[in-house]
């Protein structure tokens, strides 16, 4: 397919993307234990309600920030899995898999576990978010260091899903030690779920997302000449280690931004960049990109709608639900790229 045509494709697919996230958002934030039609939710976004009516309280106060964390969560994880497929040349690296959630979970775990150990009690979200950049950043330094030296696909999962288990291994010894309270804290964080969002954290996500967004578009040229091979964008006058560093900082801020405030979320890494690569049928980072953005948001709002709805008034944790509704879509994509092949 010529850049011409993958333009026009990218830009069809950009234009119903958004179209589809805006019709799905405004109706996720109409359903709950009181439902509101996408008529009342539309004049209540548009400020044409009072106030004080019941109606704005819901929008404002309880599900239009949800709605919002759905969508920049799912877009950040699918942008850091596409970054990081790129990266490592691996189909299946995800900030999941590679082990840079268990990361941030362990450094949340330190926290809210150990800190109690330790005589002090950790809530400040502030520092519970520069927990979880510590540990991603962590990982992600010490996958890229593993990368250097192996070049094996296959090791290197290896080594991403040992180093999820070692710190897996290290949370359950934290907790062991912990009391039920602390327990209980943390058991919610791991649950994942983007219901918790303040405003406060709302306006961090989106700022954090929206200027990594823009760096990561600013880099699809680069991007594809890296997915060519490292000799190949030597030659085309790519600063390659800076560019690993620039995916490094840019993925594991993504994942640990979502990560402190939403908890782990699995799979929307992996799945959406496949999603996204089927329906434009390219790898040009810079069609990608966007469309992982949108994609991501898309995925990320639809599973939580499912998360909050399908046992209500219970809801699931949403990692639950990611796995569930992507593992099938990959899958099937996977199997017909392979019948096409």
């Amino acid at each position: 397919m010529n850049n011409g045509n993958i333009r026009r494709k990218t830009r069809v697919t950009a234009a119903v993307s958004l179209l589809l996230l805006a019709v799905l958002a405004v109706f996720a934030i109409g359903i709950g234990s009181v439902y509101l039609p996408p008529e009342t939710v539309l004049r209540v976004l548009f400020r044409q309600v009072d106030p004080a009516d019941p109606a704005y309280i819901i929008v404002w106060n309880m599900r239009l920030s949800r709605v919002i964390a759905s969508v920049f969560g799912g877009a950040a994880l699918s942008l850091s899995g596409l970054l990081l497929q790129i990266l490592f040349q691996n189909p299946i690296a995800d900030p999941y898999i590679l082990g840079i959630s268990s990361g941030a979970r362990l450094a949340v775990g330190l926290m809210l576990l150990g800190g109690v150990m330790a005589g002090f009690h950790v809530t400040n979200p502030w520092i519970l978010f520069l927990g979880a950049l510590a540990g991603a950043l962590a990982v992600m330094v010490l996958m890229l260091l593993f990368s250097a030296r192996v070049r094996s696909v296959t090791t290197l999962l290896i080594v991403g899903i040992m180093v999820g288990y070692l710190c897996s291994a290290l949370v359950g010894l934290l907790v062991a030690f912990s009391d039920d309270s602390s327990i209980a804290d943390f058991t919610r964080w791991t649950m994942g779920s983007f219901g918790l969002m303040t405003w406060p954290k709302i306006y961090v996500l989106v700022l954090v997302c929206s200027v990594l967004f823009v760096l990561s578009f600013l880099l699809g040229k680069n991007l594809n000449a890296l997915r060519m091979g490292e000799s190949y964008a030597v030659t085309m006058g790519v600063n390659t280690k800076g560019l690993r560093v620039a995916i490094i900082l840019i993925s594991g801020l993504l994942t640990a931004v979502v990560t402190a405030f939403a908890g782990p979320v699995s799979f929307i890494g992996m799945s959406v960049p496949h999603i996204c690569r089927m329906l434009l049928k390219t790898d040009d980072s810079r069609a990608l990109i966007p469309s992982c953005v949108l994609c991501g948001g898309i995925f990320g709002v639809g599973c939580d709608l499912i998360s909050r709805t399908i046992i209500a008034p219970n809801e699931l944790a949403i990692g639950t639900v990611t796995a569930y509704v992507g593992v099938p879509i990959v899958l099937y994509l996977l199997m017909k790229k392979n019948k096409h092949d």
